[in-house]
């Protein structure tokens, strides 16, 4: 499906204005919001020499893959959904990520052009997964793709997007935002994968809203860009909600990449259960700062938060990060990380049979992120999860 808005690049960050674009009412105050705020300044993710006054926004970078889903499913890029059906998108937009919570995200409101809307009726459960893709043109330039997700009641959907590039010559810039709303008693499978080349910074934030009883199941995997910041979300707000989120990273050279998941527990009875693998090669630097927050009133909870992580040099690094806040009594919450090197006696082993040293760290790897992989439960992202994966070798 091609996107319903023509390629089209503008001037760069730095010289825009409301009036030059022609930008009104919320979209027009995105942006004067934007110019108000300062990059984030985060402690872990080192954006020196990234100056994002001088990348061009570009549009025209999606693809939406045919959707056969019928029944009354919704499935569209964003500006076909803003002409069709405007009550919708509305009502949902900005509800999981605000506006104001940083530069890049009041930039998104306000220059977003290229995305998704998937819309599920009641009652409706789709097949096929539906796809999208974000693509990063050339280097010197920025993407705000907006990717919105709203499951009706009782309704099944899953959702892959991916953001992708070739190597850049130059510093370019995928401001994603994602908001997905699993309403009661929905099941939503949320793939988000990042591929994007060298020099590539991929900045944005993911949030996730669940209702009554809705079931959520995430799977977080990024093994490209130079610099990765995702702060990622779920609200559990609706009783009986659950969450199963799986997360992934391989970072080698030089890359920097970062997940900040977050969980918030707020209905009763409501379940949490994250895992996340990293590994970390050459002088690359991986970071997983969660944190499961159980609201007050929040009872009957279970969660568990997990993070490990794999060194294969001697100067890579990790900071891992899993935290708890608890302001409920009636709770099971648990976290946990580990971090180590290759295991020599293994390598001996694999080596004794035949196999290169670097054939051996490949299938001790390889094993090492198949806990997650094999979970995942659409097996056409599990294959694409091992070619990411087997890729950076």
């Amino acid at each position: 499906m091609l996107p319903n808005v023509e390629a089209q690049m503008l001037p760069t960050i730095g010289k825009l204005t409301a009036e030059t674009l022609g930008l009104e009412g919320e979209r027009g105050a995105a942006l004067a919001t934007a110019q108000a705020l300062d990059l984030p300044f985060w402690k872990r993710t080192d954006l020196a020499g990234f100056d994002l006054t001088t990348l061009r926004p570009v549009y025209g970078t999606v693809e939406v893959e045919p959707s056969q889903a019928g029944q009354g499913v919704y499935v569209a890029d964003l500006q076909t959904a803003l002409a069709d059906r405007p009550d919708v998108v509305r009502r949902f937009w900005g509800q999981a990520v605000e506006v104001s919570f940083n530069k890049l995200t009041a930039l998104n409101a306000a220059l977003a052009r290229d995305g998704i809307v998937v819309h599920v009726p009641r009652n409706v459960e789709v097949a096929e997964p539906i796809h999208v893709r974000y693509c990063i043109p050339e280097g010197g330039v920025a993407i705000f793709p907006r990717t919105l997700i709203i499951a009706e009641a009782n309704s099944r959907v899953t959702v892959v997007e991916e953001y992708v590039s070739d190597d850049l010559g130059s510093n370019a810039l995928s401001a994603p935002v994602s908001e997905v709303f699993a309403l009661d008693g929905a099941e939503v499978r949320f793939v988000s994968l990042q591929t994007l080349g060298k020099q590539a910074y991929q900045l944005g934030a993911q949030k996730i809203v669940a209702a009554r009883d809705a079931r959520v199941v995430w799977i977080s995997g990024a093994v490209g860009a130079q610099v990765q910041h995702i702060d990622t979300d779920v609200r559990l707000e609706g009783n009986g909600s659950e969450l199963s989120w799986l997360g992934f990273t391989f970072a080698t050279k030089s890359q920097q990449l970062l997940w900040a998941p977050r969980v918030h527990h707020i209905g009763l009875s409501t379940t949490a259960q994250i895992e996340w693998k990293s590994a970390v090669a050459d002088n690359a630097y991986v970071v997983f700062d969660g944190m499961i927050n159980i609201e007050r009133g929040a009872q009957g909870t279970n969660s568990d938060l997990r993070d490990h992580v794999l060194h294969l040099s001697s100067k890579a690094r990790s900071d891992s990060i899993p935290g708890l806040e608890i302001d409920a009594n009636e709770v099971k919450a648990g976290h946990g990380s580990t971090s180590g090197q290759v295991d020599e006696e293994q390598l001996f082993y694999l080596r004794a049979r035949g196999l290169s040293r670097a054939e051996a760290m490949r299938m001790i790897v390889l094993g090492f992120f198949a806990s997650i992989v094999e979970r995942i439960p659409v097996e056409s992202v599990r294959d694409r999860a091992l070619e990411l994966i087997d890729g950076k070798f």
